[in-house]
């Protein structure tokens, strides 16, 4: 046994040195293979990469993102002494106001995202600011000198308002010198989207500058250094002496939440783009074995004759092909280095965290193995066709096709199913294990295994309508429509690879474009000019009078908002209602935002129901947005208790409505009826809309009447949104766009697996009389055709895509860009006939007796 043992050894490898030193002097022809290989692998190796050191930089600066071990929450008002006390005994404490507020200067103003910090800001991590003026500590930069506070101000708001260091601007109705250039606040990561630039004024100027501390859109965090406590014992402690208490309590985790969600998702999302881009890639590894073994046909045939088992002749070539994937891979892992060491730089400073150059070793692995299976998995049907192959191809003349071997009935044999079946199995695996999503991988491979389906039956069916169409007058178009259904075409491997590169690249084209218009197009439109943010009714008075007097305000509409914190619903405490969807989860942590109506408001449609009479007078009623509805399981007549003004109104639901937050209608998710509530204090939000090419005059207008106004010009956010999404849409657009560089590599792997066909039709066209520009017309035909039929293919599966995507996850209309789709197909017509052209050019210039005598010697 042992002996056996050690013969079969000794065989395995001399066919692996044998298949080595064959392979020697080869390398050239799998340069496709190992561009496809290493575009996919580096794509995925490089995303994974990428954002494991987004979350190693999160976990490691959670506690300076957040500025301490704790942080305390209230929303439009601040600590009572109690209660300040209370934070002082857990350690050192900081106290940070935050608010919007305007700046103006000579007639210029610029919206501010203002923090009023104490001395001992920051806790942790530091705030740095200009080579002017760095190194000097933030107090003293804040602090009063010659009768004026002082302001750090981010770049923005010194071009803004054409002001530069040590001149003086107004915030509310104070003076601020300009001392500093706000570079990165340690905790700005945590902050999420802000409307505004970023601004710092010492905590004591806010009461001189006639800012409202108490207004129900201002901030109060208090950020603690714990002595002695760790994050729970400290938070059980302040919810025992304050049970009733309406904040939030955070930790340096929960202040890295939102991050990790946002790095998680947009990781995976571009993993899957970058799995997409290796399943392209994999068709192309398909093509590079079925050209090499179509080149070796006549060696495979001749080892056969001479008794070499099929065994060996899988050993030999499957050798071969493993050595080739695997140096396709080091190359894909090497440009992963070079695109993260580039990408980590670029996204330090746009994310204000520092990410230091570092490669991730689980993520190299995952991508390394991905390329693995792939290779596998494609080579493995090409590699069962040689091992397949008969001598009798050694009497073939010209060279034809290649013996296409066992077909799709050889699949249901045990030992071509069960390895196929064991390598998709493991990329699926691999794959949620990479991802952490299981039912997104599912739906991917459902989507991915459609999409190849659909290609394919589509080549089908085209080469069986072009057999049953009658004779072309024409031998040109003859032979070119021959050439796409004749056995050994690569029509379907064309439609394919291409398709599924184009699909995704328009996919992700008409998420940007649809995305992009909704931002510029239909919600500009109907946007309002300017939000106006916590009004007092005597603000509003004035500025009703203002409006009616401003020829250029086209309107202005208002709202009375409330402050409220939810006590219960359905007799349940807010407390014991479980983890709720973080879309709404803000709702019912201390106080939130709501309003009263009389008439159902614009913008929102009743879904269940009915609505109170202008004139009610009963019991308090409310309608609730319908995002509530299912993860409360709330239904028309439940009760719920909110109290206002630390007095709590039980409150039947009456009706859900289903609200537009895209048009220019405020609105609010809890509307009271009228009656009760509408005695309560209250302030009003409002909106103005000017006319047209107006909007900075009105700005200019509003800051100079109204100093302590606090309103967000729409336009401003409207751009800063229009910016974030076309970061986010340049890096999706980038990855997707390597999934149609590999369709092109693979496209020509396509046209190279029948070269010595071409070759011989063009010898036969030649020998009948046809012309090179003749030849060159019929390959044109044919790879147009198949060109256009790729792309109209491709433009079904991406715009199907986009509308599914649009409609039922972002929920926002799909609008079809004709002209995207159209520039789309002819692009995909063009350069399907120049890779067809380039990739088989010899075959135009071939002469029929040199060929003739190479078959026949």
């Amino acid at each position: 046994r042992n002996r056996r043992a050690h013969r079969t050894m000794t065989w395995l490898g001399n066919w692996v040195r044998v298949a080595l030193i064959d392979l020697r002097g080869d390398v050239r022809r799998f340069a496709i293979l190992l561009a496809c290989l290493a575009l996919g692998v580096g794509t995925i190796a490089a995303v994974g990469s990428v954002g494991a050191a987004l979350q190693s930089a999160v976990d490691r600066d959670a506690r300076v993102i957040l500025g301490g071990d704790l942080e305390v929450r209230l929303q439009g008002r601040d600590a009572s002494p109690e209660e300040a006390t209370a934070f002082t005994a857990l350690g050192a404490v900081t106290r940070v106001v935050e608010l919007s507020a305007r700046a103006g200067a000579d007639g210029k103003s610029a919206f501010l995202n203002l923090r009023a910090v104490d001395q001992a800001y920051p806790l942790a991590g530091a705030v740095e600011t200009g080579p002017e003026t760095a190194g000097m500590p933030l107090p003293e930069l804040l602090a009063e000198r010659d009768g004026l506070y002082g302001a750090v101000l981010d770049a923005q708001v010194f071009e803004r308002l054409g002001i530069a260091l040590g001149d003086t601007l107004s915030i509310g109705n104070s003076q601020f010198a300009a001392r500093g250039v706000l570079v990165a606040l340690p905790d700005q990561a945590a902050q999420g989207f802000q409307f505004g630039q970023p601004a710092l004024i010492a905590a004591e100027a806010l009461a001189g500058a006639g800012l409202n501390q108490q207004g129900v859109l201002t901030r109060h965090r208090y950020k603690i250094a714990l002595e002695g406590l760790d994050f729970a014992a400290a938070r059980d402690q302040l919810d025992t002496a304050f049970p009733d208490a309406p904040w939030e309590i955070r930790s340096p985790q929960d202040a890295t939440e939102n991050l990790t969600r946002f790095f998680g998702l947009f990781a995976r999302f571009l993993t899957l783009v970058g799995l997409s881009s290796l399943l392209v890639g994999g068709v192309g590894v398909s093509n590079a074995v079925s050209a090499y073994i179509t080149e070796r046909q006549g060696a495979i045939a001749t080892l056969r004759s001479l008794g070499a088992t099929s065994a060996r002749i899988i050993v030999h070539f499957f050798t071969q092909i493993m050595v080739l994937s695997m140096i396709g891979i080091a190359l894909g892992l090497l440009l992963c280095g070079a695109s993260t060491l580039i990408a980590l730089p670029v996204l330090s400073g746009m994310l204000a965290i520092e990410l230091p150059p570092s490669l991730d070793l689980a993520s190299l692995l995952g991508a390394a193995g991905f390329g693995a299976l792939i290779a596998f998995t494609f080579a493995f049907l090409p590699l069962r066709r040689a091992q397949a192959l008969r001598p009798a191809i050694l009497f073939r003349a010209a060279g034809g096709g290649f013996d296409q071997g066992p077909g799709w009935r050889a699949l249901l044999n045990w030992r071509t199913a069960v390895p196929l079946a064991l390598a998709l199995a493991a990329i699926g695996g691999l794959a949620v294990l990479t991802t952490g999503q299981p039912r997104l991988v599912l739906w991917y491979g459902i989507g991915a295994a459609v999409a190849f389906g659909l290609l394919r039956l589509a080549a089908f069916i085209l080469q069986h309508a072009l057999r049953l169409v009658p004779a072309w007058p024409s031998a040109i178009l003859r032979q070119a429509f021959k050439a796409i259904y004749r056995p050994g075409a690569p029509a379907p491997i064309v439609i394919l690879s291409l398709g599924l590169g184009l699909a995704l690249l328009l996919l992700i084209a008409l998420l940007d474009g649809n995305l992009r218009g909704q931002i510029n197009g239909a919600i500009a439109e109907e946007a309002p000019s300017f939000i106006l943010l916590d009004m007092k009714p005597d603000t509003l008075a004035a500025l009703e009078s203002f409006a009616s007097t401003e020829p250029r305000i086209e309107s202005l509409s208002s709202v009375s908002m409330l402050r409220g914190t939810v006590v219960s619903i359905k007799g349940k405490p807010v407390a014991e209602l479980g983890p709720l969807p973080e879309d709404i989860a803000d709702m019912f942590r201390g106080d939130t935002a709501l309003s009263w109506a009389r008439d159902l408001p614009e913008g929102s449609t009743l879904a269940d129901g009915t609505w109170w009479a202008p004139d009610y007078a009963g019991s308090a009623l409310v309608s609730l947005s319908t995002e509530l509805v299912e993860p409360l399981g709330l239904a028309v007549g439940d009760e719920m208790v909110v109290s206002v003004l630390g007095r709590p109104i039980t409150a039947q639901i009456a009706s859900f409505r289903e609200i537009d937050w895209r048009s220019a209608n405020l609105s609010f998710r809890i509307l009271f009826s009228p009656g009760l509530i509408e005695k309560a204090p209250q302030s009003f939000m409002g909106s103005i809309k000017a006319q047209k090419g107006t909007d900075s005059a009105i700005e200019s207008a509003l800051g100079q009447q109204f100093p302590t106004l606090n309103f967000l010009p729409v336009g401003d956010a409207l751009n800063r949104v229009a910016d974030i999404l076309a970061s986010l849409a340049n890096a999706v657009a980038l990855v997707g766009s390597l999934a149609v560089i590999s369709g092109v590599f693979v496209l020509a792997g396509a046209m190279a697996v029948g070269r010595r066909q071409r070759e011989a039709d063009a010898m036969v066209m030649k020998v009948l009389g046809a012309s090179r520009a003749g030849v060159i017309v019929a390959f044109v035909v044919e790879y147009g055709l198949l060109g256009l039929l790729s792309a109209l293919l491709a433009a079904a599966l991406g715009v199907t895509g986009a509308w599914a995507i649009l409609t039922y996850v972002l929920e926002i209309p799909f609008v079809l860009d004709l002209p995207l789709v159209g520039f789309v197909t002819l692009g995909a017509v063009l350069l399907t006939i120049l890779t067809g052209v380039i990739t088989t050019w010899s075959a135009m210039s071939v002469r029929p007796a040199k060929r003739l005598r190479a078959e026949l010697s």
